[in-house]
């Protein structure tokens, strides 16, 4: 096992695991393999020019466009008939026995480590009955321009230590396009409520020996009632559990306007996650979704100063639903003895991730904050003097 100096950025710990992750790499080279008309090779989806491209002779091949119609589906018939599955003439999945992550690739590609967590843990699943993804968001930023956003991302984290931020180098982005499900509805709300209006009432009271007015606020409380109809469209819900829905939060959202319907060309040097969670299980956090907007929206109609006990009762009608699959860059980076994990949105570019704080910059900041503390202190009590 290597040792690590202190001071010494690295991207990976030990040999052993510098190996995985070019394996990894390997496999997500392969990730789904379409042949080259020119020369043979191998084609990926480029990006930048929203094709194929060759990795050997640079040919490309455009993607066969399809009118776009984009089309919901009724939310209790998918529960109650036969579910059917991805294409088992194109792809195939394994499943990680250490992180549980289920990726879908290329029929022949032999995957031998898990390319969320690296876990050799892994076995081939059988065919199972799932809804296989209905569009996409396609990649529009490549592995090159996602390195480079991070980089610019981690100088401006003002905390991040000097030697991160000057020697950082990452060449280990995975490309994955992560599940949703989008759900749309009709509701129809009816809610009670007490509205709190202010009003001001005149007192007197004296003050060293002096009788002085003020207004007293009072609340006025009247009961309201009343119904509530909306329509939700494309309420999005993550159908992953396996990366994190904070960290995911922080690069939405995502342009659902550029969706595009499936194809397997789109995975071309990609992977791409089987949901882990259920359409059933994801219309439950958008149901919640939902009625925190209609409570903002309700409180709002009722208008007032304050609101109180308010209770909405709401159906939900017409409820449909899509699967699809957003581009999303995964990567991680060690930095001294500590593993930091970041995103990048293949859409638009946008960075969030963990980064290491610098306690020199921490305790500078606390003293600066206190020194300038101290002087306005100074000069309040001169000028109190």
């Amino acid at each position: 096992m290597k040792d690590i100096k202190e001071n010494e950025l690295t991207d990976y710990k030990t040999d052993e695991e510098e190996e995985i992750l070019d394996i990894i790499e390997e496999q997500f080279d392969d990730a789904l393999m379409v042949p080259c008309s020119s020369c043979g090779g191998r084609m990926k989806y480029n990006p930048e020019g929203s094709n194929l491209k060759c990795s050997h002779c640079d040919s490309t091949r455009d993607i066969m466009a399809e009118n776009t119609r984009i089309v919901e589906l009724c939310f209790e018939s998918a529960l109650k008939e036969d579910l059917s599955t991805w294409d088992e003439a194109d792809v195939q999945s394994f499943s990680c026995k250490n992180c549980g992550a289920e990726v879908i690739f290329e029929a022949h590609t032999q995957a031998k480590f898990c390319n969320y967590c690296g876990s050799s843990y892994i076995s081939l699943h059988e065919a199972i009955k799932t809804i296989p993804p209905h569009y996409l968001v396609p990649f529009k930023v490549d592995q090159q321009e996602g390195e480079a956003k991070f980089k610019h991302w981690i100088t401006k984290r003002w905390f991040a230590p000097n030697d991160l931020k000057k020697e950082y180098n990452n060449h280990k982005l995975l490309g994955t396009y992560v599940p949703y499900w989008t759900y749309d509805t009709h509701t129809y709300s009816y809610y009670t409520a007490d509205r709190g209006d202010y009003y001001y009432v005149t007192r007197t009271r004296v003050v060293d020996g002096k009788t002085q007015t003020y207004q007293e606020r009072k609340i006025r409380w009247t009961r309201v009632r009343g119904d509530y109809p909306r329509f939700f469209d494309d309420v999005l819900v993550r159908a992953s559990n396996k990366v994190d829905d904070l960290m995911l939060k922080k690069i939405e959202p995502f342009n659902l306007t550029d969706l595009v319907a499936y194809k397997p060309e789109y995975l071309s040097g990609f992977f791409a996650e089987r949901y882990s969670i259920s359409l059933e299980n994801g219309w439950a956090s958008g149901i919640r979704i939902v009625d925190d907007t209609l409570k903002s929206e309700v409180t709002r109609k009722i208008g007032g100063d304050q609101v109180r006990f308010l209770n909405i009762d709401t159906a939900y009608n017409a409820i449909t639903y899509k699967h699809i699959l957003l581009p999303i860059w995964l990567s991680s980076y060690q930095y001294k003895t500590k593993v930091y994990h970041f995103m990048v949105n293949g859409q638009t570019g946008l960075v969030h991730g963990d980064f290491p704080k610098s306690a020199w910059k921490i305790t500078g900041a606390i003293l600066a904050v206190l020194t300038i503390i101290l002087i306005i202190a100074y000069f309040a009590m001169q000028n109190g003097a």
